[in-house]
């Protein structure tokens, strides 16, 4: 299955996008990708939910409240978590918080970029990564990168589906 294909297949599931402290890079990535159609699929028709924890006074406590509603997603985080809680809110909750209520409800969680994975340059900053974050409640799948590989990025989101990728 090519790259396109594969994002667009990965697009048609309840994914959540969460974007921490971020440059956007792995988002942009995946934008620039040159796939037919991507903007619609991406912006119009997916039930993926892109959420910048940035932008809480555009959608803050109202998207979150439907997100966790949900149980069947996979959660994607770019961006690196901070130790102080007062850096980056959503919706009333710290970023930490948003992530393990988030955590606890997805099927499956991917950590995309440095930032996500380790902390990456923020991380001197006292900065996290998402497996420290949650702990080891639940499996973290990796991909680093600054920015990390679109490919990968959707190599991985299609694997954590558990076989639903191909549904």
């Amino acid at each position: 299955m090519d790259y396109c294909t594969a994002l667009r297949e990965v697009l048609k599931h309840n994914i959540v996008w969460i974007e921490a402290q971020s440059c956007s890079g792995e988002t942009v990535m995946i934008l620039r990708s040159g796939c037919q159609g991507l903007e619609d699929l991406f912006f119009h028709s997916s039930p993926a939910k892109f959420v910048s924890l940035f932008c809480e006074e555009k959608s803050g406590k109202e998207i979150l409240e439907k997100i966790l509603q949900m149980t069947d997603f996979v959660l994607v985080i770019e961006g690196a978590i901070p130790s102080d809680d007062s850096l980056c809110t959503f919706g009333g909750y710290s970023c930490t918080q948003v992530i393990k209520l988030l955590a606890e409800r997805a099927h499956s969680v991917v950590a995309v970029g440095s930032c996500a994975v380790n902390g990456g340059i923020l991380r001197e900053a006292g900065s996290k990564g998402v497996k420290e974050v949650i702990g080891d409640k639940k499996k973290v799948f990796e991909v680093p990168g600054c920015p990390a590989s679109p490919q990968m990025m959707v190599a991985t989101i299609y694997y954590a589906l558990g076989g639903k990728g191909g549904a």
